[in-house]
């Protein structure tokens, strides 16, 4: 009986202590600065696994609602309407009792560990993630910050294309529309506004591509990038191939320093480039400004902070700038994130050598590739919308 009274004993000493330890344990803060993908992925999965009480997680977003870059060309081309392709932070926060905080960041003092922001005072961090995507990059393009329309960020462009649309729908003058960029997101956008705009009562638009590289879709096999010749072709789309844009004025582009070409509206796709504060910060990036982690998604001078998305490089293992890898970063920083906090062992994320990509082609039809496969239909597009308005709906239950 004494025995048994004393174990009984023990084993309630044993969890008032674990209750003690937990109650009086120091407050730790995470914070998490971006809404990209990644981020939203790793909300949804705290909110169903709570981390312990000692534990603060806020989330600063110069916006509380974001726009899923998947659905834009389906948005643009008519087939969605705005309220099916925005997330609320604010109500999935809530969901996983996380606090939604909406500013822009400016700075962040990597020493002290403050964050500093536009509307707010600072706010202090034990951890923290960034996941802020990346943008076009225009720098060494004479003009390019005064004239055309950045696709990223997409708060802006959704807005300034529209802005354009209405202006153009008012005339019955020809228009010239140029997409410059060559990867996947610019000939999306371009057969979006192909589409739209052939369902309008503008009365002529031509198009054309502007592409750097040798040619389009450098990334892809062969035969989706003749796919996409023949089908731009067919369009009568005039595709420019191996030349830069070097200059910009507010009708007339200048390619190669020696050639100009006039338009109406310009949509700059170009390659990725990171946001300049970043790298103002101390943390160690790449040439490009993009932040360097490890197979943690840990920067690699900084291990009490995190990088995912567009934002991030890993230096082992360079990858597209792709929503894919983004998506599956998710659950990875959400473990190593709380694991971080207790000092526990992390999980290596292990990026697939091929990924599905879908792409739209402006109507209901799609193109499909995974590695050295392709398909194309309206199967794939419905495929394509089923699997989108499925990701989305996750969020906005």
């Amino acid at each position: 009986m004494l025995l048994s009274a004393l174990s009984h004993f023990s084993r309630l000493s044993a969890i008032l202590k674990k209750v003690m330890i937990n109650q009086f344990a120091e407050k730790k803060d995470i914070c998490l600065i971006g809404g990209g993908h990644s981020h939203i992925i790793a909300i949804k999965q705290l909110g169903m696994q709570p981390p312990s009480s000692n534990i603060r997680i806020s989330l600063i977003c110069n916006d509380q609602f974001i726009l899923y870059s998947g659905m834009l060309p389906g948005l643009i081309s008519g087939h969605y309407l705005p309220q099916d392709c925005y997330i609320d932070l604010q109500k999935l926060c809530n969901q996983a009792k996380i606090t939604f905080i909406q500013d822009e960041v400016e700075r962040i003092d990597l020493l002290s560990k403050q964050i500093y922001c536009n509307l707010h005072t600072r706010f202090s961090y034990d951890l923290m993630s960034i996941n802020i995507g990346s943008q076009p990059m225009l720098l060494d393009i004479k003009g390019a910050s005064r004239y055309g329309c950045p696709i990223k960020p997409l708060k802006q462009f959704l807005p300034n294309w529209l802005k354009w649309l209405h202006a153009a729908q008012s005339t019955n003058e020809p228009k010239h529309i140029v997409i410059i960029g060559g990867g996947a997101a610019s000939i999306e956008i371009l057969l979006a506004i192909h589409y739209k705009l052939s369902h309008t009562n503008l009365p002529h638009v031509n198009f054309s591509l502007i592409c750097a590289h040798p040619s389009i879709l450098n990334s892809y096999n062969q035969r989706i990038k003749q796919y996409f010749d023949d089908y731009l072709n067919k369009l009568g789309i005039n595709v420019i191939t191996g030349k830069r844009v070097t200059a910009i004025n507010q009708h007339k582009l200048v390619i190669d320093n020696d050639m100009t070409l006039d338009y109406d509206f310009v949509v700059w796709a170009t390659n990725a480039s990171a946001q300049p504060w970043v790298a103002k910060s101390g943390l160690k990036c790449d040439p490009s400004g993009f932040i360097l982690v490890d197979q943690f998604l840990r920067s690699v001078s900084h291990t009490d902070v995190f990088a995912v998305g567009d934002c991030a490089n890993f230096i082992h293992t360079p990858l597209v700038k792709n929503g894919v890898y983004a998506v599956r970063q998710g659950p990875i920083l959400a473990n190593n994130l709380i694991a971080a906090s207790h000092n526990r062992s992390l999980l290596a994320f292990k990026p697939q050598k091929y990924f599905l990509s879908l792409l739209a082609t402006g109507d209901r039809h799609a193109v499909a590739s995974l590695g050295p496969l392709h398909a194309h239909g309206k199967w794939i597009w419905l495929w394509k919308n089923y699997i989108d308005r499925t990701f989305i709906e996750q969020f906005n239950q």
